[in-house]
């Protein structure tokens, strides 16, 4: 399950049935403050606990981020993403019911039930919800009984898509790592619902089933 590379450890989860009892060892290390990077439908991305404050400023710290460089909030399912916005238009409900677990990200009008270092922007207080379809994230998600906040590893001009350069940069800076091997570089697929109307804000994987 686990081996050891010069600078991080590398998690080795089963792709279809993913050990449970690892999972709940990293829900309670990201609870305490740790981060991890894991693959997700897109590229691999940093992940922290949506409530540990000290996880999200790590996760800034490692992205290099300005703070009001988006953010998403990883959640299980549609019921629990309702549950940190203001308002969850009908629109948006049906085409989450529909297209989600996927790779896409809804920007919605954030509530005061996230705490306000986890949203996409805090002056305009949204949100990015992403109910992932990854395995290792959907199985993370059940057993951490919580959100997760994510960000995209990108540095420089790239996106880092293989594990061996993932540990070569982050290692000796995350908790672990977990392979989910050469990740594609595709990014998610970003909706607006904070208007009047839908709007489309990026093109990226999945479009074309919306």
């Amino acid at each position: 399950m686990f081996h050891t590379k010069t600078n991080a450890m590398i998690l080795n989860l089963h792709p279809k049935n993913p050990e449970i009892r690892t999972l709940k060892s990293i829900s309670e290390n990201l609870k305490n403050g740790a981060v991890y990077i894991f693959p997700t439908d897109t590229v691999y991305a940093i992940i922290a606990d949506s409530k540990s404050k000290k996880g999200i400023e790590k996760l800034q710290e490692l992205k290099h981020a300005d703070k009001n460089k988006p953010l998403s909030l990883l959640c299980p399912d549609i019921s629990t993403a309702s549950e940190f916005v203001e308002t969850l238009p009908n629109d948006a409900f049906k085409l989450m019911k529909r297209i989600t677990p996927g790779p896409f990200t809804f920007i919605l009008r954030a509530n005061r039930n996230i705490p306000r270092w986890a949203v996409v922007n805090p002056k305009a207080k949204t949100i990015g919800i992403r109910i992932p379809e990854n395995i290792f994230l959907q199985e993370l998600l059940k057993v951490h009984e919580g959100t997760l906040t994510c960000t995209s590893v990108f540095t420089g001009d790239e996106y880092l898509t293989d594990i061996n350069d993932l540990d070569d940069l982050f290692g000796n800076q995350v908790e672990a790592i977990v392979d989910g091997g050469i990740a594609k570089v595709e990014t998610s697929t970003v909706i607006d619902f904070t208007n009047e109307e839908m709007e489309i804000l990026r093109e990226g994987k999945g479009f074309e089933r919306i």
